[in-house]
């Protein structure tokens, strides 16, 4: 008996890893930036059509907008430093581009640009 549960034993532990495969575990999403970056990938994994040509040519933007005119769905997007604006239709075809005034990358609100710029600044001593 002693044999049969020692060769039952080491069977099962050189058996148990290809059952392994046939197991599906859940990917462990925990944290906040963790949970951002994945929604970020399955929104651009499940991209099709001009979004996705779109966005393989000027990447990502955070300046998207989705609006509901009178039933009909239209997403804008919108790509300040190439001064670009796509709009979409619900099923992602491209319905028109517009320009608009290109724009320097936002910098922080301390840093100004001081070329052709005077201050007033009165100095009491």
């Amino acid at each position: 008996m002693r044999k049969f549960v020692w060769t039952f034993a080491l069977s099962l532990l050189i058996a148990a890893p290809v059952f392994a495969d046939a197991i599906y575990y859940a990917p462990q999403v925990t944290g906040k930036k963790e949970r951002k970056f994945l929604r970020h990938y399955l929104y651009i994994k499940n991209l099709d059509g001009a979004k996705k040509a779109v966005y393989d040519e000027y990447g990502y933007t955070a300046h998207r907008v989705r609006l509901n005119e009178y039933g009909r769905v239209k997403e804008k997007w919108t790509y300040y430093e190439h001064g670009l604006v796509f709009v979409f239709d619900q099923c992602n075809e491209l319905l028109e581009t517009r320009t608009i005034a290109p724009e320097k990358r936002r910098t922080w609100q301390y840093q100004r640009d001081v070329e052709g710029y005077d201050e007033d600044v009165c100095c009491d001593d």
